[in-house]
């Protein structure tokens, strides 16, 4: 019995080995039969077990109806606390969201129930379901501790004296990757099902059941409203889009920018475990006031920074379900951030010190790839860090995918486009285990760079270019530390399998700044994050942007460029340091804000305003 055992162990570890290869990238990572660890020096230390208490899907794929109501379990026995629900009226407004009940139920060992014919007929009967036979309800978990934990639905039919529980459309649908002939429009349900949308008299379906769905609308008219009706089962859901004008119309419109959402402090909606919802759903409300077309948001959407793929999944979806009431009708594009982070995490006992890596298998189950599974974003970035000069393996893939998380996007005489500073990023120890550092953009993602700039410089269409990336090129508050400056210290880069890029962080943000200001006339500004404060930055080549005594080449910068940094969407603030451009920063501030960028024409002006208090922050014209 014991060889048996042995035998069964040693081919265990076999079948994990082969599933769990270590990218070939990384340099003191392997794997035993105790698990993953990091070589350092004669000691092995294991990765942190990522402890999972609950499984993502459970919190909404596991209702029950009886003939009193509906029986929630959402197998997590270590979860009691409270569920408030109440009915969403698709038919009462523009932006649905649930009206919660006077009474609310307990949550017992995970398990809880909703008492529909006795708490929620008769007078309470908002949505007639006792005429209909069917509804859709909005359930809150709220912990024992009082954090709000998930927001979830539940689409519910009544025949023969039994509720039932129907496969209900828990996510959107959102309107994404808008153009002048359509939008794909995605959406989640609790179950996998066909579904179908009617738009401009015609039916988009979808081919097979699943559980995420993309519906791509096209051939339609430009610059013109469009209702489209989402059909899942015997549910359907209104809503409409208006698709950008013809390329270079030139017509006058509004887009939005921010960052930053993730957890804040003050209780309440302020954390709905991982996002600021709260500030989210306002910036949303806001955006959509002001007739914004579109809504760029460039990372820390969530806490992230975590070693379980269901928690961060988790916390992606209460970002999405923040914003989704105004995403039925406008697109919003999302960034990756630092806090976008799923990591390995090995902890050393001995120093107390951590060392994290970005998770892997790359493919299925990194931090880009939890992005790209969360989003539907365009896919017309570069394809990975593989190939380039300091790959050590050319045969094979062995970085992260770029997908959706570098790419551009144009609306009539707009182009956004969108870098990833913290790709395959390694936030402690990367000397040791090899990994990308905080605000670096590696060498594929420059030649991408350079050549969609000057693919975009031969675009009459377009007039204006706007770059945005997660962190700051010069922080202001919050980050001098690190971001594109590390306080003057240009010995930070990247590390690949060991081996140290040649160009160092100042260098690099000169590379950028030398395609994106000199190389380029259509550029605007960029539009970056991390730091949590509004503030505008005039770049001028007088302006000091060296430590001194550096060592290094200086750029000479042909124009004024600016950096418009919104990282106020509801992360806790930062205040302003001393760098040695202070002298150019203008009306920083802590207050949470949405930039409003209105253009017409050649002419751009920027509105700053505080989505909670409606105060205008700031105003200015940035092209005239």
């Amino acid at each position: 019995m014991r060889h048996i055992l042995i035998g069964s162990l040693l081919i265990l570890f076999s079948l994990l080995a082969k599933t769990q290869e270590i990218p070939a990238v990384y340099s003191n990572i392997s794997i035993d039969e105790k698990g993953l660890f990091l070589k350092l020096e004669d000691r092995k230390i294991y990765a942190v077990h990522r402890k999972d208490l609950f499984q993502f899907e459970d919190l909404y794929s596991n209702i029950k109806g009886t003939n009193l109501g509906l029986d929630l379990d959402f197998k997590f026995p270590e979860l009691n606390g409270i569920l408030y629900y109440g009915f969403i009226n698709y038919q009462d407004g523009r932006y649905p969201q649930p009206v919660y009940f006077r009474e609310s139920s307990q949550i017992v060992n995970g398990k809880a129930q909703i008492p529909i014919r006795d708490n929620l007929s008769g007078r309470y009967d908002m949505v007639d379901w006792e005429k209909n036979g069917k509804a859709i309800l909005g359930y809150r978990i709220v912990a024992s501790n009082g954090m709000i934990f998930y927001d979830g639905k539940v689409a519910f039919s009544f025949k023969d004296n039994l509720f039932t529980a129907e496969p209900t459309v828990i996510e959107g649908p959102f309107v994404n990757q808008l153009s002048h002939k359509g939008a794909m429009i995605s959406f989640t349900t609790s179950k996998p099902v066909r579904s179908s949308i009617l738009c401009n008299n015609k039916v988009f379906n979808n081919k097979k059941k699943s559980l995420t769905h993309e519906i791509k609308l096209d051939k339609l008219q430009a610059d013109k409203l469009h209702p489209y009706k989402l059909k899942v089962g015997d549910f359907e859901y209104e809503f409409e889009f208006k698709t950008a004008p013809e390329p270079g119309s030139r017509k006058p419109f509004t887009f939005a920018y921010g960052s930053d959402s993730r957890s804040g402090q003050g209780g309440g909606e302020r954390d709905i475990y991982g996002t600021n919802a709260y500030i989210m759903k306002r910036i949303a409300a806001l955006a959509k006031l002001e007739d914004a077309r579109f809504v760029q948001f460039t990372g820390d959407v969530i806490d992230g920074y975590d070693t379980s793929r269901d928690r961060m999944n988790l916390q992606y979806a209460n970002w999405k379900r923040a914003v989704e009431s105004w995403w039925h009708y406008i697109p919003f594009y999302a960034g990756f951030g630092n806090h976008e982070a799923y990591n390995f995490i090995f902890h050393d006992p001995q120093t107390q010190q951590n060392y994290m890596i970005d998770h892997f298998p790359f493919a299925t189950d990194s931090g880009e790839s939890l992005f790209q599974d969360n989003f539907c974003l365009p896919q017309n970035g570069p394809h990975s860090e593989d190939n380039s000069k300091y790959d050590p393996n050319p045969d094979k893939d062995d970085f992260p995918s770029y997908k959706e998380s570098v790419y551009w996007y144009s609306y009539d005489n707009v182009t956004m486009v969108v870098l990833n500073s913290d790709y395959w990023y390694a936030p402690h120890g990367l000397n040791v285990s090899s990994g990308n550092l905080h605000a670096y953009i590696m060498d594929n993602q420059m030649r991408w760079l350079q050549k969609t700039l000057n693919h975009l410089e031969k675009n009459k269409d377009i007039d204006h270019v706007f770059i945005t990336i997660h962190t700051p090129f010069f922080p202001n508050g919050g980050h001098v530390k690190d971001d594109m400056w590390y306080h003057g210290n240009n010995n930070f880069r990247a590390v690949v399998k060991g081996r140290f890029y040649e160009k160092g962080i100042i260098e690099r943000r000169d590379e950028l700044l030398d395609l994106i200001v000199n190389k380029s006339k259509k550029t605007v500004a960029i539009l970056s994050g991390d730091e949590h404060n509004y503030n505008l930055l005039t770049i001028t080549n007088k302006m000091v942007r060296y430590p001194q005594g550096y060592q290094y080449k200086k750029l000479e910068l042909s124009r004024t460029f600016y950096q418009i940094n919104n990282g106020a969407a509801g992360a806790p603030y930062y205040a302003q340091e001393k760098t040695p451009w202070s002298e150019n920063v203008r009306n920083f501030s802590t207050q949470n804000a949405l930039v409003l960028i209105d253009v017409d024409g050649n002419k751009i002006s920027v509105r700053v305003k505080n989505p909670d208090t409606l105060e205008l922050i700031d105003e200015y014209i940035l092209r005239k």
